[in-house]
């Protein structure tokens, strides 16, 4: 028996769950999809590393780098992309919530931030500006400019990947029910 005069904790708000869910949903779409992309492209190029001859002349860690399939999954962010999309269909599983179809919007909000206030070459209406935009967050980065390509549009392209993955999960899923109850 339960004793009425014991204040039991109330639930969770449904609104403090769904920010929860989309905190927790952000972190997974952004780091998390770049560090299961990057497990994935270390493991598949040592694959390709074991059973190449060495010719870069270093070590195995050199050799793994060497690797063309390392090299173009590190200038595509293919793999990247990829495992934000796996994740995201993923989360139609154990998340209920709708939130998983908005993580995109915070890394944009960044890289819109970002991409108007670069302190480049000239102002927002010169075409050098958009070059240099270019180069630092879409392009083919050198050694600094890789940091925007990694901290700002690397977790944009995933989280919109994350929310691809879970609406298409999501739609197949409703899709597949709705065919069911029909028959």
């Amino acid at each position: 028996m339960t004793n009425p005069e014991v204040d039991l904790p109330a639930k969770p708000s449904m609104s403090k769950r769904a920010f929860v869910d989309f905190l927790l949903q952000q972190v997974v779409s952004t780091i998390g999809a770049m560090f299961i992309g990057l497990l994935l492209m270390v493991g598949i190029a040592a694959l390709f590393a074991l059973f190449t001859k060495n010719a870069s002349g270093g070590n195995f860690v050199d050799h793994l780098i060497d690797q063309p399939f390392f090299r173009w999954a590190d200038r595509s962010d293919a793999i990247l992309i990829f495992s934000g999309f796996v994740l995201g269909a993923a989360a139609s599983f154990w998340s209920r919530l709708r939130v998983a179809g908005f993580v995109w919007a915070i890394p944009a909000i960044v890289l819109v931030c970002n991409l108007v206030t670069w302190r480049g070459a000239g102002s927002l209406s010169s075409w050098a500006y958009w070059i240099t935009v270019w180069d630092n967050y879409f392009g083919d980065c050198g050694n600094s400019e890789c940091f925007y390509k990694i901290f700002v549009t690397v977790p944009f392209y995933c989280s919109v990947a994350y929310s691809l993955g879970w609406l298409c999960t999501t739609l197949f899923r409703q899709s597949a029910a709705s065919t069911r109850t029909q028959s």
